[in-house]
């Protein structure tokens, strides 16, 4: 039992880590070390239940991917880009259209970014169809404007 154990961890072991280059994401590679570590257990005669195995395989699969993996990110760059995506950023001190009369306490639609949306103004000046409006900020989807 204990040679069909040690085969059958190293072979998933070494599937796991070729595995790694036709998906690639920096896991299998230490899950494929934890099962190597178990294989290595085995051969040396420390591991010889089932229970043990899987117990040794979890807890170094773990460590390997919380700790070497960190490692190995922070030396391999990345070609990811951090993105401003915050939209209202973008937005405020935008001149819009009014496409409908916004009154004091009532909504009314504006031209921005292609598409219709409403919006309310902040002060008690009405701005009406056709006048250009300013966006100041955003009321979860209604645009606040002034004149």
């Amino acid at each position: 039992m204990d040679d069909l154990s040690f085969q059958l961890w190293l072979s998933f072991g070494l599937f796991c880590i070729v595995s790694e280059f036709i998906l690639p994401g920096l896991v299998m590679v230490f899950i494929g070390l934890g099962s190597l570590t178990v294989a290595l257990g085995i051969h040396l005669g420390y591991l010889s239940s089932i229970y043990s195995q899987f117990i040794i395989f979890f807890v170094s699969s773990i460590i390997y991917l919380i700790t070497l993996r960190f490692i190995v990110l922070h030396f391999v760059p990345t070609a990811t880009r951090k993105d401003d995506i915050d939209e209202d950023r973008e937005a405020i001190g935008t001149v819009v259209e009014v496409i409908e009369d916004i009154s004091p306490g009532q909504q009314g639609r504006i031209q921005y970014s292609e598409s219709s949306w409403q919006a309310k103004v902040e002060d008690d000046r009405a701005i009406l169809k056709g006048e250009k409006a300013t966006i100041i900020g955003r009321d979860n989807i209604t645009w606040i404007v002034k004149k």
